[in-house]
């Protein structure tokens, strides 16, 4: 039986995607004038567990129409990609109003080349939980402690490190540690390789994408990308600024169909101005203990060929930003197959929708998302559900929290009450359909919460959760309730005050 190899050899001869020469030569003719010249400053990508407020505050601006030629649907993003985006609009930040203040903190929040927060906090749950996207970290029954630390590094303009992990208590004995992205990377702004354990996310969706989100923990590997959008010149010039991603992982465990198998993903995404983008994104899982695990292997399935050897999933996703000063709005729809028959043809799809109002009329420090997804197609549990490469990672779905065969309702409004703090209001309805007569399964949760910087080094966040679960399992007349509270507060090393 073929052993499996380790990840690094797929570093060899890892095949491309075939394309026009002509596109292919303008895209290398900006890669090669973007390494000559002067490097803006590399950092640690910004996706950790402490920082979604600077997420937040992205979205607005980039839904707002402040931040030109900034590619948004591909996280984690990079502190050199957002800075550049402030930069190539100085009016962002040289202006006045709320949306100017926003954009002067991110760029503060962002300068520092070292960043070292730690968290305590204390949660209460009724239940033992893992809440969606929250890189697979568990709330035990009852009152619970966590600790959480997240430091960045740029020890220079070409290399970069990050580290993140949290250890959890509670009664019971029930406690453990999880380590989050934690990698070093390396390289230019069009080209750098990330090596550690990663996570990705591909696709507008926030409450969650098709694909990959940080759902589940965070998975050994590599990656090549280009933390700065590549400028396109000459002929193809009408593409804008374009973005890759390649990365290669293991699915290590001893709970799998197939123990130790290779994850991959792939993306392609360009913006073509300030109102469009759009993205493709693949996802390949294949080899492991007793399988194939070569390149030939990984090329019959990239391009549709590979049958049963594997498990493929693919997306094609877009956003359509219209930044009208009295209202601005984002559309954006992400559309993915499953179960790959031959090349661009899958035979069960899923698709996910949503609009983003980033101010509700003048009132440039409220906000609004509503986004709608299925998974719900002619075979049930087609999704995530292949027998042999089941698209999940220690039992947490890779891709949208809402799993297989499912309905997912999200509402999420934030009001700032000045930059650095928010309040927060979420709405989720996710519905699971069962075969054999079953009832389906309904999960409604609320939530309110409070992000606020007391000052610059110390943060506090608070939320009230509840949670009703009806028909749970597809079993008729188990319901539960669950009321949750969480609260934890933040120390940051470095950081001058706001």
């Amino acid at each position: 039986m073929p052993r499996a190899r380790p990840i690094w050899r797929l570093l060899r001869n890892v095949p491309v995607l075939r394309g026009g020469r002509a596109v292919l030569a303008s895209v290398l003719a900006g890669f090669l004038a973007g390494a000559a010249a002067p490097a803006p400053g590399l950092a640690a990508e910004l996706f950790l567990t402490g920082e979604r407020e600077i997420y937040l505050a992205i979205d607005k601006l980039d839904a707002m129409g402040m931040l030109p030629g900034f590619l948004a649907n591909r996280r984690p993003y990079s502190v050199a990609a957002v800075q550049a985006a402030l930069d190539g609009n100085p009016g962002a930040t040289g202006g006045s109003g709320f949306d100017a203040d926003l954009a002067r903190w991110v760029s503060l929040a962002i300068e520092d080349p070292l960043l070292v927060q730690g968290t305590i906090g204390a949660w209460a749950s009724e239940a033992r939980e893992t809440l969606d996207n929250q890189g697979g970290i568990p709330t035990p029954k009852g009152v619970s402690t966590r600790l959480s630390v997240l430091a960045r590094e740029t020890t220079n303009p070409h290399v970069s490190g990050q580290a993140s992990g949290s250890w959890f208590y509670g009664k019971g004995g029930d406690y453990g540690t999880r380590i989050g992205e934690t990698s070093l990377e390396v390289g230019l702004p069009y080209a750098s390789l990330q090596i550690g354990k990663l996570t990705t996310w591909y696709g507008p969706g926030r409450r969650g994408a098709l694909l990959f989100t940080n759902n589940a923990q965070s998975y050994p590997g590599i990656r090549l990308h280009n933390p700065v959008p590549i400028p396109v010149p000459g002929r193809f010039s009408f593409l804008g600024n374009v973005q890759y991603d390649l990365f290669f992982a293991r699915l290590a465990g001893s709970d799998r169909p197939i123990n130790d198998s290779i994850l991959s993903g792939i993306r392609l995404a360009a913006r073509p101005n300030r109102y469009f983008e759009i993205g493709a994104s693949r996802a390949i899982q294949y080899g492991g203990n007793g399988q194939d695990d070569d390149l030939s292997t990984y090329w019959k399935l990239l391009t549709g060929g590979g049958g049963s050897e594997g498990e493929t999933l693919g997306s094609l996703d877009a956003s359509l930003r219209l930044p009208f000063p009295s209202q601005p709005v984002e559309l954006y729809g992400e559309w993915g197959g499953e179960d790959q028959s031959r090349l661009f043809v899958y035979a069960h799809h899923g698709w996910l929708t949503g609009i983003f109002l980033p101010s509700i009329g003048t009132f440039r420090n409220a906000d609004l998302r509503v986004e709608y997804a299925t998974t719900r197609t002619s075979v049930p549990d087609a999704w995530y559900q292949d027998p042999d490469y089941p698209h999940e990672y220690r039992d947490r779905i890779l891709g949208h929290p809402m799993g297989s065969n499912a309905t997912d309702l999200f509402f999420q409004g934030h009001y700032f009450f000045q930059p650095t703090q928010y309040l927060e209001v979420t709405l989720t309805r996710t519905d699971r359909y069962y075969t054999d007569g079953q009832p389906k399964e309904r999960t409604g949760r609320a939530a309110v919460g409070l992000v606020s910087w007391l000052t610059g080094k110390v943060r506090l966040e608070g939320e009230v959760g509840w949670e009703k679960v009806k028909n749970s399992d597809g079993i008729a007349g188990s319901d539960s309730n669950d009321l949750s509270f969480r609260l934890a507060f933040s120390y940051q090393l470095e950081h001058d005050a706001w």
